[in-house]
């Protein structure tokens, strides 16, 4: 009997009735085979089947998942597979073992295969077990798969095959079966043997589920079954794809068994809008869901927020921990940290993974054994032990660690309480004993747990995983045999980097008070029903996983792929389709309510994309705004008219500062959403990540009601997309696992090459900066066809050369890491659309509008990218102002590019501001005609001129000052007394001292700060972020506890960030002993005293992981929500480190290197500015550099320090510095137009003329210029000269001499 049906009806139900049925009837239970999907699902299966039973014995039931059938399979015919092992030393029992010795075994085989020009080593094991996994469900032939690779045209296939093969026969010759290697045993073993001769009857659920090496199975057995009772779901198979889910199995089943499948009908209020979720993702349609809402903040912080409102809002009105679930793909340390601190229930997580070295009994016993085997142990590994394993707070340990730091040795030491000296005494005698022991580790790690685990408060699920330990410790004994002492090391790190699912139960015990936190295939695996589902993260890609990499394709690699091509087109229907089916189970699984959250950004700050926001259309998003923030209307001036005007076609747009170009912008994109242009056909690029977030912020309080947004990122977020959607990182030869090469990484691998090729400081940071040049100027396409030698034969140039070999080794790194960088995104995506001719015309179908913003700072290969894209559609709108482009010395902005693109467009000149008060403009006017007057300078500004808007602008009498003093000091107390005025004038009014450099920076904070007035730095330097000191600072002190100098510095920077009584640091010195070890109650201070007891709760974490601490650390301070999305991201930023640099002290130190530099790629930090709460800049001074201004506006602006060595006007004056090395770069590309030394310094001149450019036109109503004649430096008193800027056109008279 065939049933078909849907998990929320009653049809596992009927196959138990059958099941029950047939054993009442006396039919034996060896005769009957259940099959289910997991271990879980069979439990059940049998609690409900020994319910209905009415006899008083039977056999064992046979009722099993599919590989745990193939494993006792394995195991009850071991003798008939010893048998005709063509390999000696047979053994009696076979070694079932997990996946992680095969992958070991596999490591050994990768070092003897080359796999030449595979992009990342790091993730070809990943790639090979993906292709076996796919190989062995579907039961594919050798012939199979090798038509399957010439379909994908795969350029790895035999090497991939000769390493299947030495797998297949090593782990046959080692006994070694994971569940993959027995299946393919199984096969042999059902075929050529009567072991199942006595199954007559076959119950079998979830047959949509089932893989085809299953259906194979089941085909074999069906002529000898008297009856069959299967139940699938039509619309299952959640596991298509990697999973292998049989897809074509609910209708072969019927042509199995020459019978129709009856239907039971679903009694599921949510059954209807499951069907609907379906045909939305199916068939692109937009139906309304009745039983699901929407959220939609724009952090991720806040959005876990209001998920956990509303589960306390349900848990007010009694509903039941266990009636509610969270599903999301993203469960990282900021979900798990946001649900412990704020749910008061139990949580239960279902899926995530953990490093088993995160489990504390784990670490302590691996690093005793480490200790034992002459392995290094670091002193931060030997504090979890004492601490966390023998309990003895770290703060009694000094002498004990520092020795041990200093020798690596443990001292005999006794502790002032007997209990400690009587653990510490067992614990060396341990030691002892196991040194003089040939056990092996597995009972070493027995005698170790039954010895100390007294001193060990154990629970249930360490417990667990330290039996996941054990079991593969003796894994790799068992198989390793004598040869495992040779492997000691390589096994023990092998182990220490296992992953183990946080949940190692081979059944699930939900009682009344856990709430489920799972990935929604694992709801869906273990068909956990609940009333309310909250879904997270639906706006991220996560939830649709790729299914496709260099050395797999999940779709060709399924047994019914036909086809002899593979497309996007496929890759897309086939992807949409999964998503479909899982998204339909998985509403299923709720029967009353399913609330749904979505973030305009991720937990790193980057932009989402893709996701499943799409595809739920609910009746009502419940975020709302006042009534106030929902309307947006624009009365257009008439320069800005000609943009709302815009029909289509291509369109430049120049503006002035402060004309107001995001606003007519953001009127643009609103009015063709209103015309009813479709949201995903606008794509929106900015240059930089901060007015991504303008945007998208904008447009979503506007248009509250709306579940989808235009496409609004960077160009690199573009790129990325395009990069990652669709699997067409795989045209690339890239594994879906790739990942961008941020500062983290970046900076590692840059000391590495460095100090590998002995290269000086500033060599290393001039090739750094070369490697950018040498990507996007062409020269890198070309080295794909050339090689390195022949670069070298046209170069004389040593430098060059040596150059070459610096990149050379920077692109080897980045594949073995399975890395790419910024610019490998920009030039990837444009190669992908170029050489793909799908994958260009899928991208140009979709973008019908292209609107880029800050279009003067774009590249040459941005450029590329988007008139690709517009290619189709030709609707392309670019807006600058060539007047602010001062990135293109040191970026590879292409301004000359802009230019050309407003010849050949519509132009429309909006050239009115209402920003700044007369002076200040005409300043600004004055400097573009001065500069068309000097003969270097002609063509460093396009001819704009700003014009006042009637009524609208600033007034302001005497609004320009310049003077030039004789000493620094009278400068900065000038500044200070005038800010000091304008503050008293005017509490609330916005001050911006803007410099040259980030050295500036800093010397002015200082000094600002010291006079009492507080300020802002808008620098994205990490050291100059109150939450990254913050968190460094405790770092700092649990890293020197017993050094009072360390702590008491540390103390004063949590003390300036207001969160104790400052300047106490001195009484911290005073003491002679280390502070944390001093009697409390000797602690006079009430300040101090509290801090002593933060001190000893921050020591108490050694096990904790760097990026887990940082997140107590910083939650502990910091309370709102960009605070806390920032905590998050400061977490991410040392995880990443934490990859490398696994010595906690060597971390923290990379990190405060990391920490100085003015910006950090991959990585961006929430603001202020972002939430536009500009009362929070009121009557503060903020801080930066001239270049971090660009976009800003003050009532006052002071611009100090301006000598013309600060920035130099005077082309006479102008120094090349290491330009000449980049044009050389530059020059490797024949197609390049070499610049001769008078236009590279003609460049750098135009350059610092329109900084110059914008730090003026950031002043509302009050704007000075000051500098002095005389400086410090190097301890020294030296003249320097003032900017050509006060004599040739400010014309300043006005010298103070005092």
């Amino acid at each position: 009997m065939l049933i078909s049906g849907d998990l929320s009806t009653n049809k596992t139900d009927f196959l138990i009735k059958a099941y029950s049925d047939l054993l009442n009837s006396g039919v034996k239970s060896s005769e009957i085979l259940v099959l289910v999907q997991n271990s879980n699902l069979k439990q059940n299966f049998i609690n409900k089947t020994l319910e209905k039973l009415e006899i008083n014995c039977i056999e064992k039931l046979q009722v099993h998942s599919f590989f745990s059938l193939v494993y006792n399979t394995i195991s009850d015919n071991w003798a008939f597979i010893e048998n005709i092992n063509p390999f000696n030393n047979p053994v009696i029992l076979p070694n079932l073992a997990g996946l992680e010795v095969s992958q070991f075994i596999l490591k050994d085989i990768l070092k003897e295969i080359p796999f030449k020009g595979y992009n990342s080593k790091k993730s070809l094991l990943h790639q090979i077990f993906r292709r076996y996994s796919l190989i062995v469900q579907n039961n594919l032939t050798d012939e199979e798969v090798e038509w399957r690779s010439r379909v994908l045209g795969e350029s790895f296939a035999d090497d991939a095959k000769i390493t299947l093969k030495k797998l297949l026969s090593n782990t046959l010759a080692l006994r070694d079966f994971d569940y993959l290697r027995q299946t393919l045993v199984f096969n042999y073993v059902y075929k050529n043997s009567d072991y199942f001769k006595n199954i007559k009857y076959l119950i079998l659920d979830d047959g949509d589920e089932i893989t085809p090496v299953c259906f194979d199975f089941i085909s074999h057995l069906a002529p000898q079954l008297k009856d069959v009772f299967i139940a699938f779901d039509e619309k299952g198979a959640s596991r298509a794809g990697y999973l292998s889910a049989d897809r074509t199995a609910v209708w072969k089943f019927e042509e199995l068994f020459k019978q129709k499948a009856e239907k039971i009908k679903s009694e599921n209020q949510l059954s209807h809008d499951a069907e609907i979720l379906f045909s939305n993702i199916t068939e692109t349609k937009q139906e309304t869901l009745e039983y699901f809402s929407m959220q939609s903040p724009s952090k991720r912080a806040s959005m876990i927020d209001l998920a956990v409102k509303q589960i306390n809002k349900l848990l007010s009105k009694n509903v039941l921990p266990c009636e509610i679930s969270i599903i999301t793909p993203v469960i990282d340390d900021m979900l798990k940290f946001s649900l412990k601190e704020n749910i008061n229930t139990n949580l239960m997580f279902l899926s995530g993974s953990e490093k088993l070295i995160q489990n504390r009994l784990v670490k302590s016993i691996l690093t005793i054994l480490k200790l034992n085997s002459e392995m290094p142990v670091n002193e931060f590994d030997m504090r979890v032990v004492l601490s966390e394993f023998l309990g003895i707070p770290v703060k009694y340990c000094k002498e004990i660690l520092e020795n041990f730091k200093k020798n690596g040795e443990l001292i005999e030491y006794t502790f002032k309480l007997e209990e400690y000296s009587e653990k510490y005494k067992k614990f060396l005698e341990i030691l002892a004993k196991l040194s003089q022991s040939n056990a092996k580790l597995s009972e070493k790690v027995y005698d170790i747990y039954y010895e100390l685990a007294q001193f060990y408060e154990v629970k249930p699920a360490e417990l667990n995983k330290f039996n996941f330990f054990i079991k593969e410790l003796q894994d790799f004994e068992n198989i390793f045999g004598q040869d495992f002492k040779n492997r000691q090391e390589e096994i023990i790190n092998q182990i220490e980097n296992s992953i183990i699912a946080e949940n190692p139960y081979s059944t699930l015990e939900i009682s009344s008070n856990d709430l489920i936190i799972s990935t929604p295939q694992k709801i869906i695996d273990n068909q956990i029903k609940t009333k309310y589902q909250l879904w997270l993260d639906i706006s991220s890609d996560e939830w649709i996983k790729s299914d496709t990499g260099p050395l797999y394709n999940a779709w060709v690699f399924q047994r019914g792929w036909a086809k002899d091509e593979f497309t996007i087109d496929d890759n897309i229907e086939l992807s949409k389709e999964k998503t479909a089916r899982i998204l339909r189970k998985l509403t299923l699984c709720a029967s009353e309510h399913i609330f749904t959250y979505s973030s305009l950004f991720d937990g790193n700050g980057i932009e989402n994309f893709g996701g499943i926001e799409e595809y739920i259309k609910v009746k009502e998003i419940l975020t709302r705004v006042q009534d106030n923030e929902k309307h947006f209307n624009i009365i257009p001036r008439e320069d800005q008219k000609p943009v709302l005007d815009y029909e289509h076609g291509q369109m430049a747009i120049s503006a002035v500062p402060g004309a107001g170009k995001t606003t007519i912008l953001l009127a643009l994109i609103l009015k063709l959403l209103d015309k009813g242009v479709n949201p995903e056909n606008i794509f929106v690029m900015t240059y930089m990540e901060s007015a991504a977030r303008n945007f998208r912020d904008r447009i979503k309080n506007i248009r509250q009601n709306s579940s989808q947004l235009p496409n609004i990122s960077t160009i690199h977020g573009l790129a990325l997309r395009i990069l990652k959607e669709n699997g067409n990182f795989e045209r690339l030869g890239l594994s879906s696992d790739f990942e961008i090469c941020d500062d983290t990484q970046r900076t590692r691998i840059i000391r590495e090459i460095s100090n590998k090729l002995k290269l000086k400081k500033n060599e290393s940071e001039e090739f750094d900066r070369g490697i950018s040049v040498f990507k996007i100027g062409g020269c890198y396409a070309r080295s794909h066809t050339k090689s390195e030698q022949d670069f070298k034969e046209k170069s004389n140039d040593k430098k060059i050369n040596k150059f070459l070999e610096f990149f050379n080794e920077y692109q080897r790194i980045l594949k073995e890491s399975n890395l790419i960088d910024y610019d490998d995104m920009l030039t990837s995506s444009v190669k992908l659309l170029e050489d793909n001719a799908d994958i260009r015309a899928y991208y140009q179908d979709i973008c019908h509008y292209i609107i880029e913003d800050e279009a003067q700072d774009s590249s040459s290969i941005q450029q590329k990218l988007i008139n690709i894209l517009s290619a189709k559609h030709k609707n392309l709108i670019r807006c600058g102002d060539i007047n602010q482009a001062i990135t293109t010395t040191f970026s590879n902005a292409d301004v000359e590019g802009f230019r050309k693109f407003i010849s050949e467009s519509n132009n429309v000149s909006m050239n009115c501001s209402q920003r700044c008060t007369k002076d200040v403009w005409t300043l600004a006017n004055t400097l573009v005609k001065w500069a068309d007057t000097q003969e270097e300078t002609k063509n460093a500004f396009f001819e704009i001129f700003m014009h006042p808007v009637e009524g609208r602008n600033p007034v302001s009498e005497d609004a320009l000052h310049s003077i030039i003093f004789e000493k620094p000091l009278e400068e900065r107390n000038y500044i200070l007394k005038e800010i000091k005025s304008a503050l008293k004038k005017d509490p609330k009014c916005t001050i911006g001292i803007l410099l040259r450099s980030n050295y500036q920076v800093a010397q002015w904070i200082n000094f600002i700060n010291n006079s009492g007035l507080k300020t802002i730095t808008r620098s994205e330097s990490l050291e100059q972020k109150s939450i990254f000191r913050v968190i460094f600072a405790v770092m700092q002190m649990i890293i020197n506890p017993f050094d009072n100098n360390v702590i008491a510095d540390n103390y004063e920077i949590l003390a300036e960030a207001g969160f104790y009584k400052q300047r106490l640091g001195l009484e911290i010195r005073k003491y002679e002993n280390p502070f944390i070890q001093i009697d409390c109650d000797n602690i006079e201070n009430v300040h101090l005293s509290q801090f002593y007891w933060d001190l000893n709760y921050w020591l108490s974490f050694p096990h904790l992981a760097p990026e887990e601490l940082a997140i107590k650390i910083g939650l502990h301070y910091f309370s709102s929500e960009i605070e806390k999305s920032n905590v998050y991201l400061i977490s991410t930023l040392i995880k990443r480190l934490n990859l490398n640099y696994k010595d906690f002290p060597t971390l923290v130190e990379r990190l405060g290197e990391l920490a100085k530099k003015p910006k950090l790629s991959g990585f961006n930090f929430f603001s202020e500015e972002d939430e536009s709460d500009k009362e929070f800049f009121a009557g503060k001074v903020q801080i930066m550099t001239l270049h971090k201004s660009k976009g800003d506006e003050f009532d006052y602006v002071f611009i100090p320090e301006m000598s013309e060595k600060n920035l130099t006007l005077d082309f006479s004056q102008i120094k090349l510095k290491n330009s000449d090395f980049m044009e050389n770069l530059k020059r490797l590309n024949p197609d390049y137009k070499p610049k001769s030394e008078f236009d590279m310094k003609q460049e750098l001149v135009s350059e610092n003329l329109r900084l110059l450019y914008v730090a003026i036109t950031r002043a509302k109503k009050y704007l000075c210029f000051t500098t002095s004649r005389k400086i410090k430096s190097f301890e020294r008193i030296v003249d320097q000269e003032p900017s050509l800027l006060f004599t040739d056109i400010l014309n300043c008279t006005e010298v103070c001499d005092e």
